[in-house]
């Protein structure tokens, strides 16, 4: 059943509230963007534009639903920020335009992303390494206010989240439902106490406090190394001014002519088209013509793109939880851990470690939804076998180019999922015989 129009709004401006929090906790990266990507002819402003293309992103998330879908639109999105707060495409263009995609991508993709607590403590970590950073650097020195006023917010913002998700899971009350008055009402006064402690430490009272303490100990000991040199240091002598020359006036350039800009604008957009085509039939051609891993490759980037968006359902009730944790387990899986990581991938699983007939047909079958898997096709966990092989057909078969031995593989597809099954849930063992013909069928 599709939502209502109300519902449709309200999912929207929460998902948009969200993707601004999102942009907020990581205030300390757009202001180094700012600084020092940004370039000069780009008014800051347009970083203000920044919500909006999120706000298009999600606006957008119903037609574009397929992954391929999405980084065309964010890119188109991305380019038009980018033209239009420079006034052409140029390079002057292309870090505004960067993030003006990665925005929109990033909206499109607001509700397939979990909106728990821990990305916005990253954001908090973020924060205070910044604050520390940024105030050594006379480029960022400036900005140190702003951090610490929105990182103050982000905190509060965080530590109501997280309140939030820690009385739902105690009470065992899914999320989005109302909470008993009174343990909301305790708890809220005790985040409300942590938001006015934070309040005063950004209105000041932190930095004057440390301030004063710092010259408590730098006057101390100064006192203590005056008392022992018995001294006072002499004054540097007066440093004299350079003449200042006399600046030449400034002659401005000239800007070119509305017809010279629509000349320009157009001459972009040809080339853009052009190249686009080129590229489009050149790859086409590439596609069709390629072999071995190159073709493998450019299947699993269109496996990729070919991916639809599935959002997530943040509403789903967690009955129990439990803890099992002991000493051993843990180091037995940091040391299954790096042995898999250390041990090459084409040793983790051959035919000679297999130590009977069962194993073997097993390991063909994996063999199998591996070749598969390298030519593009998306394996499902979710299927059995036999529906697996009925879905790998109907994907063959939407598939016009193909290897010359897919035909071959296609036909032992029956005999190898008779054999797979027969081993898996029956209780005979298959024959070395029909293994060992198996195996020859399937060239491995």
């Amino acid at each position: 059943m599709k939502p209502t129009l109300s519902v449709y709004v309200w999912n929207t401006i929460k998902l948009w509230i969200y993707a601004v929090l999102e942009l907020l906790l990581v205030l300390p990266v757009w202001i180094l963007f700012q600084v020092y990507a940004l370039p000069k002819q780009v008014e800051p402003m347009w970083l203000m534009a920044m919500p909006l293309l999120s706000l298009a992103g999600i606006l957008l998330r119903r037609q574009c639903s397929v992954r391929w879908k999405q980084l065309l639109a964010a890119l188109i999105l991305g380019v038009m920020m980018g033209i239009i707060s420079s006034g052409s495409l140029s390079i002057e263009s292309l870090p505004l335009g960067v993030a003006g995609f990665i925005c929109a991508y990033l909206g499109m993709t607001a509700d397939a992303r979990d909106q728990t607590s821990r990305k916005y403590w990253i954001g908090i970590v973020i924060y205070f390494v910044a604050t520390i950073v940024f105030h050594r650097i006379p480029d960022l020195e400036a900005s140190v206010p702003l951090l610490t006023w929105c990182g103050s917010l982000c905190l509060l913002l965080t530590l109501l989240i997280s309140n939030s998700s820690y009385l739902h899971y105690s009470t065992l009350s899914p999320e989005g439902t109302a909470l008993p008055k009174g343990l909301q009402r305790n708890n809220r006064i005790y985040v409300l106490g942590i938001g006015i402690v934070a309040a005063v430490l950004a209105a000041g009272a932190g930095k004057a406090i440390g301030t004063l303490l710092w010259d408590i100990v730098r006057s101390f000991f100064g006192w203590i190394s005056k008392l022992f040199s018995g001294s006072s240091e002499p004054l540097p002598p007066p440093v004299e001014q350079p003449s200042v020359s006399p600046e030449l006036p400034f002659v401005g350039e000239q800007k070119p002519g509305l017809l010279a800009a629509i000349l320009d604008v157009v001459l972009y957009v040809a080339g853009a088209v052009i190249v686009g085509v080129a590229a489009y039939y050149g790859l086409r051609w590439l596609y069709r013509n390629a072999g071995g891993k190159l073709k493998r490759a450019m299947d699993a980037l269109l496996s990729l793109l070919r991916k639809e968006h599935t959002p997530r359902d943040n509403t789903s009730y967690l009955d129990e939880e439990k803890s099992v944790f002991t000493w051993e387990q843990t180091l037995q899986g940091l040391k299954d851990f790096w042995s898999n990581r250390l041990t090459p991938r084409h040793r983790k699983d051959r035919w000679e470690q297999m130590n009977s007939e069962r194993e073997r047909v097993r390991w063909l079958y994996r063999r199998w939804l591996h070749m598969k898997h390298d030519r593009g096709y998306e394996v499902k966990s979710y299927l059995t076998p036999k529906e697996t092989e009925e879905d790998i057909l109907k994907w063959t078969a939407r598939n016009n180019s193909k290897h010359k031995g897919d035909k071959a593989a296609d036909n032992t597809s029956n005999s190898l999922i008779e054999l797979y099954e027969k081993a898996r849930y029956g209780e005979e063992n298959p024959s070395a015989n029909d293994v060992a013909a198996l195996k020859d069928q399937m060239k491995l």
